[in-house]
């Protein structure tokens, strides 16, 4: 781009920002990603999630489009009429700590004014590892990516509990996720947020979020939904063990991730806890980004649409311009 428009304006923790659109964990996989979209006119950026260990990813193919029907998600050969919409399935793989960490600089020193950097982490259990383990390890990955220059943490609680059976995530186990979100803030002196994903109900999104509240400076929320993800046959859309359930992110996971956005913005209202709210999930289009920040969201991060389209914030930024 040689030139963006100036962008609408924002704060997040206390510091201005060009413009509150930005990429949530996921896309922006090392410094040369994080330059990129910074000169593109995203705003808050965030490097994708990084452990303390090297990690591999899941066997190709990882990332496949799909259509929702009813009990499952079916891969589809490409992206639908309906939208961009996803099954990832990659396993949460992360670079060794001694290559994310000095990249994690490099995308610090990429950067602009007016920008952020968030980096988020995810604790890993080593082999026979209790809770406490896993804990201190959520906390050694905060205090690197503090130390390599990020700007904010963000903790990752979307993910499967190394605890329990399928399907059950950290932010599930709300006594978990408090250690790991206490031990975090008391170990770092940046502004942490809490990555959370789907409730089956309001009260408990509601209770989670006000419990945590204490330790955290502010919430990203919906990180995809876990769907069991199928071929038009019927089988596996995956291959390997444990990989019947994904996330599935993009378009379709729109009305969910708004209504608990919007859900998270009238209990702040009310004055449950003051905490910023992230808003990810589904903001496919230039309309979404501007809704859930109308509503009252500190910022709209995307990823698919990132993907798809690198000039979404030269357009975002017009669509501002054009309304004022």
């Amino acid at each position: 781009m040689r030139r963006l428009p100036l962008g609408p304006g924002g704060k997040l923790f206390g510091r201005r920002l060009n413009s509150p659109l930005g990429i949530s964990a996921g896309p922006l996989l090392n410094s040369k990603w994080v330059e990129g979209y910074a000169r593109l006119g995203f705003d808050v950026l965030t490097y994708k999630t990084v452990r303390s260990a090297f990690h591999p990813a899941y066997n190709l193919p990882n990332i496949r489009p799909v259509e929702n029907r009813g009990a499952a998600a079916v891969a589809t050969r490409r992206p639908t009429a309906s939208g961009l919409t996803f099954a990832v399935s990659l396993g949460l793989p992360s670079m060794e700590p001694d290559v994310w960490r000095k990249d994690v600089r490099r995308a610090k020193e990429k950067i602009g004014p007016g920008q952020l950097l968030i980096v988020s982490v995810i604790g890993t259990v080593p082999v026979g590892g209790d809770a406490e383990a896993l804990v201190a390890d959520y906390a050694r990955c905060a205090q690197w990516a503090a130390d390599a220059g990020a700007d904010a943490i963000e903790v990752r609680l979307a993910a499967p509990d190394p605890f329990e059976g399928p399907g059950h995530m950290i932010y599930d186990s709300l006594l978990l996720s408090a250690r790991v979100l206490y031990r975090v803030k008391t170990t770092v002196s940046v502004p942490i947020v809490a990555k959370l994903g789907t409730f089956r109900t309001p009260r408990l999104l509601h209770d989670t979020a006000t419990k945590l509240a204490p330790w955290v400076d502010g919430f990203v929320l919906v990180h995809g939904i876990q769907r069991r993800v199928v071929d038009e046959q019927g089988q596996a859309a995956f291959d390997g063990s444990g990989r019947d359930l994904a996330e599935v992110v993009g378009a379709d996971t729109y009305p969910v991730a708004s209504r608990q956005v919007e859900e998270m913005l009238a209990w702040r209202k009310a004055g449950a806890w003051d905490r910023a709210v992230l808003a990810v999930g589904g903001i496919t289009t230039v309309e979404r980004a501007h809704h859930v920040l109308q509503e009252g969201a500190n910022a709209a991060l995307v990823a698919t649409a990132a993907l798809f389209d690198p000039l979404f914030a030269n357009r975002f930024r017009q669509a501002r311009v054009s309304a004022a």
